[in-house]
């Protein structure tokens, strides 16, 4: 017997007539009495009584819808652990990304599991994501640091580069931009602590020391403090291409400005994962994207 003719049997013991069951299974009728007939045949017995009104399954029928049901009661349930099992072994991809990235990235980590449900991603805070990658503890990593190790593939994804947030009241809030020199003369610096050693270095380029005031990991207190008065803030300029407040004004910093350039890293070998290789592609893809987007809107 074949799953088939099991499959259409039940079909006309529920149904009640091999007429509906034809149109139920999009089957022809001669089909459908013909693989009857096999199954009949085959366990030599009548399984239907055929009248005027339509079928009526007989004793031995009976016998054989009971245990047929059970069998595809059993397939389905091989089916739904299959299934589950499936989901359950989904691949995952670990990225190991420099803190001050995360914000920014947010929303192609977002449309990449849009596009790609069933793959995992798990976003892991790493400063020294190189290190990360050596280790095999992330897949691939997103970092503001050269590649020191030969063992590492590098590719270049973005610059990112420092303005500077003020209030609509500040002295330069009419300035469109400054030399990065003038922010000695500034006694009310904001930064983020990830961009402090970045901001250190430029400064001791210029011979001079910038003291802050405040240092904080979150982006958007350090809005919000501008926002109230209380200083100007160093802020990569990505994260403020979509700030639209009359409170606030964004000054860019000439000559000697702080910036950094962002690379994904992986490991150098032949037996990467597809979906890493994907995640890799899709990445790319996606800054190239953004970047011709602020070329046709001039910034």
């Amino acid at each position: 017997m074949e799953l088939r003719q099991l499959e259409y049997f039940i079909q006309i013991c529920k149904s009640g007539s091999f007429t509906k069951a034809k149109e139920e299974l999009g089957v022809t009728q001669p089909t459908l009495s013909q693989q009857m007939r096999v199954l009949e045949d085959e366990y030599n017995i009548q399984l239907f009584d055929r009248g005027s009104r339509g079928v009526e399954v007989t004793e031995a029928g009976k016998i054989l819808l009971n245990k047929g049901n059970a069998i595809m009661n059993l397939l389905e349930e091989a089916r739904n652990e299959i299934n589950g099992r499936n989901k359950k072994s989904r691949e995952t991809i670990s990225i190991g990304c420099c803190p001050t990235e995360l914000e920014y990235l947010a929303p192609y980590f977002m449309r990449f599991h849009q596009k790609y449900p069933n793959i995992l991603l798990k976003i892991i805070d790493a400063e020294d994501a190189e290190n990360k990658v050596l280790e095999q503890e992330v897949d691939i990593g997103i970092t503001a640091y050269p590649v020191s190790n030969a063992s590492v593939n590098s590719t270049y994804l973005y610059r990112q580069e420092m303005a500077l947030l003020i209030h609509s009241e500040h002295p330069l809030a009419d300035k469109s931009s400054i030399p990065f020199r003038s922010l000695k003369q500034m006694n009310s610096i904001m930064f983020r602590e990830q961009n402090k050693s970045l901001i250190d270095m430029y400064c001791f380029s210029c011979g001079f020391t910038l003291k802050s005031i405040i240092e904080t990991s979150s982006t958007s207190v350090l809005i919000h403090w501008v926002r109230h008065g209380l200083g100007a803030a160093l802020i990569p300029t990505s994260l403020l291409e979509n700030l639209w407040d009359d409170s606030l004004r964004i000054v860019k910093l000439e000559g000697h400005t702080p910036y950094w350039e962002i690379s994904l890293v992986y490991l150098n070998s032949v037996t990467m994962r597809s979906t890493a290789r994907v995640f890799i592609q899709e990445m790319n893809s996606y800054v190239r994207e953004v970047e011709v987007n602020l070329s046709c809107s001039g910034n």
